[in-house]
């Protein structure tokens, strides 16, 4: 028999018995878990996060041990604390001096005084007869002027605290009554000496040795680098916790464990999702054939014919386009949008059993009229005068046909009524039509409750079975032996809501506007047009789906997937160190979520990117930590540190600019090269 097929035929059952293979492959073994690396590279992961994490939030929460200093106290005797032993002030009252750059002030704060006891604090310059004194409860937090009350120069100062005993309100007292109280203490807080340099800036000189931080205040600083870092990146976070102050191994450690729990998570699942045996890519051919032979099953439910020799299909990296020519029939009941659709959501379950993650744009073209000659039988609502009737001798068949209709058009509204009741919604377009072999019944409706796209669940498949199963019921005794076929339509619905999209894309980005562009070689010169389309991703179900493909990580990951993309290149030049050097040097959004993409891109062995990506994250991790205090002194040693607060918000903003940079040029690229395409196979 294959002797007598044509050379087409042939090589359509041959792409058939392949993508059949592929599939038995591909759902042979579906389970989460399978017991391979990446699996126990998730299970790692979930243990850091969950260690990470908790220690971070018992560390803050004072819990254990809150005003315990024997970590940072043991660890700056070792080299992981270049800046030297720290010192234990807990239990005596001591001063923390700086100069505030925001505020243009010197700041004297007291730690470990008694919080119910009144005391007087004195910030004096010995050089210079400038003194002020502070009343108060507690520690306090003097601030001094120094533009204001002292010229340019060198000066000696020293700050003191003392506790006093007053029946006046303290906070309210002169600084000449404060003077007569400060004179006459009744006993003695503590003292600090520091030196203070004027010139274009302020410089405070304090030789002595920083204090030890406890637990809860090393916790509290872990949550803020890691929102700094979420926010504008490691180099935010690490110029945040140097310019405060904190060691640089507890910086490295923050750094490291959002790095490790991120890549041992994220990088599992995105390899779940994306990844693919090379047996089971897609050539263009297989590609072609699974979009024929799968719409080619839809094409009876919506009675449409589709020319599958002008069909066209465009695949790229980012996306794969198809053009769809097709022709109705008279019993087509569908409108163009309720094709589209059903398409649309039957290829997407398709790809997701092939692992084909690109997103998909369809063009359909309808290549007739969309009218075909109607009998008298053919549509109910049609007006009497309407029905062209051929003169007969026996008109007995006619008139029984047109009872038999009224009787099926009549219990079908009465039916329908009751259906829109049941379920709180309002009629928005509903057609009844028939022939001798089947009835169509296709309706639109809109929930009646408010908010409902949020809290409206039953969706339209779930109704349109729901919408059969009554009809059959109702009709049973009218429909005479013919088909029921039924089409529900949400109004408030959305496209991707119908086809079940895992992710969704369009051309509009929020708060830009629309995104415009010039179609190169179909508008002239003077003329722009703006990008349209909407592009979905194959849903993915369970944990995998549920983590990556919600919108806001739906976002994040187009962007990781682009940037991967338009550095596949140097990946397939350099391989894996230049993937390590990519995520060590601090480029803009190249952390190891990014490289781990690069390596599925490229596709990179998992153990090779997993490797690469710990060291380029490690370096990273270290190379900042145990630098950013160093940038911050050399910036003071120049008098250049207020532009610290300038260039961590810089950081921030450069983060987020370059994020929706790429975010917008990749949907440029997605739209403007599909509706080319699309253009492109129109006008032929």
């Amino acid at each position: 028999m294959a002797s007598d097929q044509g050379p087409q035929e042939t090589e359509k059952n041959s792409l058939d018995r392949e993508l059949d293979l592929i599939r038995q492959r591909r759902e042979g073994d579906r389970r989460f878990f399978r017991g391979a690396f990446e699996d126990y590279t998730l299970i790692v992961g979930l243990l850091i996060g969950l260690t990470f994490f908790g220690s971070v939030f018992v560390m803050s929460s004072g819990w254990v041990a809150a005003d315990s200093i024997v970590i940072d106290k043991t660890l700056s005797q070792t080299p992981l604390d270049p800046g030297g032993e720290c010192v234990d002030k807990r239990g005596e009252i001591w001063f923390n001096v700086f100069y505030d750059v925001d505020g243009h002030v010197l700041k004297v704060q007291s730690h470990n005084v008694d919080s119910d006891a009144q005391t007087v604090l004195g910030l004096f310059f010995v050089d210079v007869e400038v003194s002020i004194l502070q009343g108060g409860i507690g520690d306090q937090i003097l601030e001094f002027d120094p533009d204001e009350n002292l010229e340019q120069g060198h000066y000696n100062a020293s700050v003191m605290i003392v506790y006093v005993s007053t029946g006046d309100n303290i906070e309210s007292l002169s600084q000449n009554e404060l003077q007569i109280l400060f004179n006459n203490h009744t006993s003695e807080g503590s003292d600090k000496s520091f030196e203070i340099e004027i010139s274009n800036h302020v410089e405070v000189i304090d030789n002595d040795p920083r204090s030890c931080w406890t637990i809860a205040g090393l916790g509290d600083w872990g949550w803020i680098m890691m929102g700094a870092e979420w926010v504008g990146g490691r180099e935010a976070a690490m110029l945040t916790g140097g310019s405060a102050g904190i060691p640089a191994w507890w910086m490295a450690m923050v750094s490291l464990g959002m790095s490790l729990f991120f890549l041992c998570v994220q990088y599992p699942l995105m390899h779940k999702m994306y990844h693919r045996d090379i047996d089971d890519l897609l050539t263009e051919s297989q590609l072609r054939r699974l979009i024929q032979r799968t719409l080619r099953k839809s094409t009876e439910d919506l009675r449409i014919d589709i020319d599958f020799e002008k069909m066209k299909m465009q695949q790229r990296a980012i996306s794969i386009d198809v053009f769809i020519p097709y022709t109705t029939r008279s019993t087509t009941i569908s409108e163009p949008i309720d094709i589209r659709t059903v398409l649309i959501r039957t290829l997407l379950e398709e790809f997701a059993v092939f692992g084909e993650m690109r997103p998909l744009q369809m063009h359909l073209t309808c290549i007739d009229d969309g009218i075909h000659e109607a009998d008298e039988s053919t549509i109910l609502s049609l007006k009497l005068e309407d029905v062209k009737i051929t003169p007969i001798e026996d008109y007995s068949t006619f008139f029984t046909e047109m009872s038999a209709y009224g009787w099926l058009e009549a219990a079908t509204n009465t039916s329908l009524n009751r259906w829109f009741k049941k379920h709180d919604l309002v009629d928005y377009g509903t057609a009844v039509l028939a022939d001798e072999d089947a009835v169509f019944v296709r309706v639109i409706y809109q929930p009646v409750m408010r908010l409902s796209y949020f809290f409206f669940k039953p969706t339209f498949t779930d109704l349109q079975q729901d919408l059969y199963d009554h009809l059959i019921i109702d009709l049973k005794p009218h429909l005479g032996g013919r088909v029921l076929v039924v089409s529900a339509r949400n109004e408030k619905a959305t496209i991707s809501d119908q086809a079940m999209a895992g992710r969704v894309e369009q051309p509009t980005v929020s708060g830009e506007g629309i995104v415009r562009s010039r179609i190169k070689g179909i508008l002239p010169e003077s003329d722009e047009e703006e990008l349209v389309g909407e592009a979905m991703v194959a849903r993915q179900g369970g944990i995998t789906g549920a983590l990556l493909q919600n919108p806001f990580m739906g976002d994040i990951l187009s962007s990781v997937e682009y940037v991967a993309h338009k550095n596949q290149d140097r990946i397939d030049k350099y391989g894996f160190w230049f993937l390590i050097v990519f995520v060590w040097i601090p480029f803009m959004a190249s952390g190891v979520l990014v490289g781990a993409m690069l390596g599925l891109v490229a596709r990179m062995r998992f153990q090779r990117v997993l490797a690469a990506c710990l060291f380029g994250g490690t370096a990273a991790s270290l190379t900042w930590a145990y630098t950013a205090r160093g940038i911050i002194e050399f910036m003071e040693r120049y008098h250049a540190e207020a532009f610290i607060p300038f260039i961590i918000l810089l950081a921030v903003i450069f983060t987020a600019m370059h994020l929706r940079l790429n975010k917008r040029r990749r949907r440029e690229e997605l739209f403007r090269e599909s509706m080319e395409f699309f253009s492109g196979a129109n006008i032929t």
